[in-house]
C-alpha cells in the first residue's frame, strides 16, 4: 500500500498491543493468525514526543500545536516513503527539534524543523525541513509544500512537494 515507511513501528496486531512483546511473540502472532482473514496492523512513526523551542510552546494554542504535530509527523512519513528523498537525503532517523509553526486563518499550517538524516546508518547530519499543509474534510493532513534544506556547504534544497500556483 506504500503506507508503511522506514522506521515505522508496529504497535498493534488486531486489538492486541505488542509494543512490549518480544520478536518471537510478534512473529508467532502473525504466523498463527487465520489464513483467510485480514489482519489489522497499527503502526506508529517512532518519533515519540518531539522537542519544540520554548517560545513556540508558549505561542501556539493547543489546537494549533496538535495540527503542527500532525503536520510534522505527516512530513516525516512522506520523506521516509519518498524515493527521491531517500536517494538525495538518505534515511530520516529522527526529528531533532521543531523550530517554528503557525496556523493561518484559513487553517493552513506551516512548520519548520530540524531532522536528522543518515546515508550510511553510522554518520548523520541535520536538514532544515519546511512543510505546509492543512486538514481535509476527513481530518487527514494534506501536504501542499515540503522541502528539505541540505546545506553541508552546498546550499542544496530538495523540493519534494511544491504548491501549485
Amino acid at each position: 500500500s506504500g503506507k508503511i515507511g522506514v522506521r515505522d513501528i508496529l504497535l498493534k496486531i488486531g486489538d492486541t498491543d505488542i509494543t512490549a512483546a518480544s520478536y518471537d511473540t510478534i512473529m508467532d502472532s502473525l504466523i498463527n493468525s487465520p489464513e483467510k482473514e485480514q489482519i489489522s496492523l497499527t503502526f506508529g512513526d517512532g518519533l515519540g514526543t518531539m522537542n519544540i523551542t520554548p517560545n513556540l510552546a508558549k505561542q501556539l494554542k493547543p489546537d494549533e500545536a496538535v495540527l503542527a504535530d500532525a503536520l510534522v509527523r505527516s512530513a516525516v512519513s512522506e520523506i521516509r516513503r519518498n524515493a527521491r528523498a531517500r536517494g538525495s537525503l538518505g534515511d530520516l532517523m529522527s526529528v531533532e527539534i521543531v523550530l517554528g509553526a503557525g496556523v493561518r486563518k484559513d487553517g493552513t499550517c506551516m512548520v519548520r524543523f530540524f531532522a536528522i538524516f543518515s546515508t550510511d546508518g553510522v554518520t548523520s547530519y541535520s536538514c532544515n525541513v519546511s512543510a505546509t499543509g492543512s486538514r481535509d474534510t476527513n481530518e487527514n493532513i494534506v501536504i501542499s509544500s515540503l522541502s528539505c534544506a541540505k546545506d553541508e556547504g552546498w546550499g542544496q534544497t530538495v523540493d519534494l512537494i511544491t504548491e501549485k500556483k
